[in-house]
């Protein structure tokens, strides 16, 4: 028999079997039924089942533990659930004083009627329905969002870039010259050894760094903000690709375990090829700077919506970034709290060549707790017209055509 709310079921703990059966016997045509005869029993089921669960009914008088403190452990696991109180009349103070609390979604009095309790599951099961449609279109308005601000982000960096990267590299030209001679021209002013060598050995090679740093920067910024249209090639193998950039970055560092999986099948992809070698460079540079003192990187490939597109998790176990700070990794100036000297221009390029080349980036905590870059990409993505003029801000509210309100429960700052 087909159920009326398929996707989320109703969690029924009772002490009492007779119970359990008759509850299952007559709304298993309503929603997937999980039964618990005890307290622990209905806990344990919760917590495997929670994110499939859409309303949990409880006996308010159970051995060892009420249902009231049930229901509270179980808000603290997953919140979301409507969570029901059945109780005898003479203890209704206590469902009302706990509804009145945010404890309860609503009460039942024993006997429950048939009829009335079904209607009552089927109003909640609803309600909890409508709730988690929104929340999902609220977060995908969010993300898409999120993506086409940081879009223009770029754009808009790109344009500065390009004025100020003919000028500053000129400095920096000058700068490394004069760096590459001052050697030999202490040599000929002092015509020996230098008295101080530490002055020489650290903080001339620290100047060094800095000059090949901020080249670096100047590169990144200019060829990751581009807006030019992709060379697209047929048939690049992105394991492939990704696997030959691993063994590129992490040679020398062989306390950096590298494992990558994808299936024979997964779909060869039309794309910018040198783009995308360099995108994954930059995936492991970013590795290799967060696992200095060694670790694991793993990838995960996988075909998604129908073969269209290819996803890729790109995995390390590295030092946590905190929550509030994984949307901002695609920052170009965004600087993490324990590494000062890094800069995101590296994950900001890789951001532009996915958004070129149609697909979706995002940074998130797995499961495992492991730093974790998911990114898709279609097979054959649809090239740039040269024509389009690039969004500006006050374009992209309009693209987007979003609600205000919801974004602003989803927590996005929108201008005013």
């Amino acid at each position: 028999m087909k159920k009326q709310y398929p996707e989320y079921g109703i969690l029924y703990v009772d002490d009492e079997m007779k119970s359990l059966k008759y509850f299952e016997a007559i709304f298993e045509g309503l929603a997937p039924i999980y039964l618990a005869n005890s307290p622990e029993e209905g806990f344990a089921v919760f917590q495997e089942h929670h994110a499939r669960i859409g309303v949990v009914i409880s006996d308010k008088k159970m051995p060892g533990e009420s249902g009231i403190e049930l229901l509270k452990r179980m808000r603290k696991v997953d919140p979301k659930p409507l969570r029901f109180l059945v109780t005898a009349f003479s203890d209704l103070d206590a469902a009302v004083d706990a509804l009145n609390d945010g404890l309860l979604y609503s009460y039942l009095t024993k006997p429950w009627d048939p009829d009335d309790l079904e209607n009552r599951l089927s109003k909640a099961l609803s309600h909890f329905c409508l709730e988690r449609e929104r929340e999902l279109l609220i977060r995908e308005k969010s993300e898409a969002f999120q993506q086409l601000l940081m879009a223009d982000k770029a754009a808009s960096i790109g344009i500065l870039s390009a004025g100020l990267n003919h000028h500053l590299r000129n400095a920096l030209t000058v700068l490394r010259t004069f760096y590459d001679l001052l050697p030999f021209q202490l040599q000929d002013e002092i015509e020996g050894e230098p008295k101080d060598r530490a002055f020489w050995c650290d903080f001339y090679e620290e100047v060094g760094g800095q000059i090949e740093r901020m080249t670096s920067i100047l590169s990144n910024l200019s060829e990751g903000t581009k807006m030019s249209s992709l060379r697209l090639e047929g048939e690049i193998d992105l394991a492939a690709t990704l696997r030959d950039a691993g063994e590129l970055v992490l040679q020398g560092r062989p306390d950096i375990r590298f494992k990558l999986d994808a299936p024979e099948d997964l779909p060869l992809i039309q794309g910018d090829a040198q783009k995308l070698a360099q995108m994954a460079r930059f995936l492991f540079e970013e590795a290799r700077s967060v696992l200095k003192r060694g670790g694991e990187v793993e990838i995960f490939l996988s075909s998604i919506d129908g073969g269209r597109d290819v996803q890729v998790m790109f995995l390390d176990n590295g030092d946590p970034v905190p929550e509030e700070d994984l949307p901002r990794l695609f920052d170009p100036f965004y600087v993490r709290a324990n590494q000062p000297e890094e800069l995101g221009t590296n994950l900001m390029a890789c951001y532009l060549t996915v958004f070129h080349h149609g697909g979706t980036i995002r940074a998130e905590r797995a499961t495992d707790g492991r730093n974790a870059v998911i990114f898709s990409i279609p097979v054959s993505p649809e090239p740039e017209n040269d024509d389009e003029v690039e969004p500006t801000p006050r374009m992209l509210w309009r693209l987007a055509d979003f609600s205000s309100r919801d974004l602003r429960a989803a927590g996005a700052v929108l201008p005013s």
